[in-house]
């Protein structure tokens, strides 16, 4: 009954925009949402609606929509047609979660989409007339920490411009490009996948001179269907820019086992090319390393935490010296680069150390955080998860992975309940894990709450957040 209530409420057209809003405005990921959900005094639980100008006019429409249901039942009322009335009235809320999906499309192909399409006739326009060095980072994770560390390095020695936050689509791009200067000596972008096809459009607005690939596995399965499909969809890159570099994370298996064995451009964390990765260790401090070829020697000393990013350090530091940065410019620029915000971000908190990696969404970042997690010094590892998001027909076999790997690293295992819930806990079972396992149905009141869970010296590991479209 409470469920069924929550659709009256009037916060509850706030909701279906905030569905939509959430959902990017894709009519098929907003309605498997609504499919789904029961509860809708949850929806907002965790964040708000973000009041854009195309979300006020949404919510209008809705209200518009609910009062002309309510007149429409009101006259019928009049009219003695009372089972009439008090059905639409009953279905209001039904009525209006669908029927605005008209209004939404009508806007999209009238409005949005020729409005859109041109943009991004103009963006390529501008991106091809650039003088500056374009680089192309694709990748199924790892794309931002690798251009920001780019972005960073390369920073020291010329006027570099790089796509913000996760704007790696085609609008997200062109707004970018029309906010170039011009004067870039380099523009880095970062190109975003979910359907065949998208790495060959966005290769094609962003003309790029080089490219780097930072890994491929099962993200984004539930739109692709098939990792052969992700495969050949990052590899449109390749396709691209033919015999211009392509540099490659080799201790990626899906990319290694797609390249010729003898590329010179593949990186790992034994180094790339001839450069030689030496002397590396990690603490909460950052991770550091030489890396050298022949008599050349460079330092490396960043505040990214673990091992796994050697790779991409050092395919950053190359590339630096073969854009023309000197090795002492190569050094200052990554003793600036920092962890991005919820990727391996550590923090202390009442003698604690948090890592917080809730953004990390892949099962690679998965067994990097927990071998981190196995090698910092610690009095208890505390190990938190929902689990993982979109991993297709791979999910039972992803999270049963995770039950084992946390199994062998982790004190103690928390995790937030959802549907991927039982998966890790039979994993753990079987794996006859012998810590303590907390099941949290309130996963906002725990993280706010964690100092209740942790004691000085402990270090905790969060890794990955379900956002409300999937609780």
């Amino acid at each position: 009954m409470k469920h069924i209530i929550s659709r009256y409420r009037p916060l509850y057209i706030s909701s279906l925009v905030y569905m939509l809003q959430n959902s990017e405005y894709v009519i098929g990921d907003y309605l498997a949402w609504l499919s789904r959900t029961s509860d809708f005094s949850q929806i907002m639980y965790r964040k708000k609606l973000i009041e854009t100008r195309k979300a006020r006019l949404l919510k209008f429409l809705l209200w518009l929509i609910t009062l002309m249901l309510l007149l429409i039942a009101v006259v019928l009322a009049f009219n003695s047609l009372w089972l009439i009335s008090i059905f639409i009235l009953v279905l209001a809320p039904w009525i209006i979660s669908y029927i605005i999906i008209i209004p939404l499309y009508v806007g999209y192909i009238f409005i949005q989409k020729p409005k859109e399409s041109q943009m991004i006739i103009s963006a390529k326009k501008i991106i091809a007339g650039h003088k500056g060095i374009k680089i192309a980072i694709v990748g199924s994770y790892g794309k931002t920490t690798a251009k920001e560390a780019l972005r960073t390095v390369l920073s020291e020695g010329k006027k570099v411009a790089a796509t913000p936050g996760n704007q790696n689509t085609l609008i997200g791009i062109s707004r970018f490009a029309h906010k170039l200067k011009g004067d870039e000596d380099i523009i880095i972008f970062e190109l975003g996948e979910s359907h065949v096809g998208d790495i060959k459009k966005l290769s094609e607005l962003t003309q790029p001179d080089l490219g780097i690939m930072t890994g491929i596995n099962e993200a984004h399965l539930k739109t692709f269907k098939t990792l052969e499909r992700t495969v050949a969809t990052i590899f449109e890159i390749q396709t691209y820019l033919g015999e211009k570099p392509l540099y490659k994370n080799i201790d990626s298996i899906l990319v290694r086992d797609n390249i010729d064995k003898n590329d010179q451009l593949g990186f790992s964390l034994k180094g790339i090319g001839g450069w030689k990765v030496q002397n590396a260790k990690t603490s909460f401090d950052g991770t550091e390393f030489t890396l050298q070829k022949n008599k050349d020697i460079l330092s490396v000393k960043t505040g990214l935490l673990g091992l796994h990013n050697i790779g991409i350090m050092s395919a950053v530091a190359v590339i630096a010296k073969e854009i023309g940065l000197n090795n002492q410019q190569i050094h200052a620029g990554f003793t600036k680069i920092n962890p991005v915000e919820h990727r391996l971000q550590p923090r202390q908190h009442h003698g604690a150390w948090i890592i917080d990696d809730t953004y990390n969404g892949n099962i690679e970042g998965v067994e990097v955080g927990l071998e981190l997690l196995k090698t910092l010094p610690a009095k208890k590892r505390v190990y938190v998860t929902p689990g993982l998001v979109e991993q297709g027909e791979k999910s039972q076999q992803i999270h049963e992975k995770i039950g084992y790997l946390a199994a062998n690293v982790a004190d103690e295992i928390i995790l937030m309940k959802n549907s991927t819930t039982n998966i890790i806990v039979g994993a753990l079972e079987k794996s006859s894990y012998k810590g303590k396992i907390t099941l949290v149905d309130d996963p906002l009141r725990f993280y706010k709450n964690i100092d209740q869970v942790i004691a000085k010296g402990d270090v905790v590991l969060m890794q990955n957040d379900w956002t409300d479209n999937y609780h």
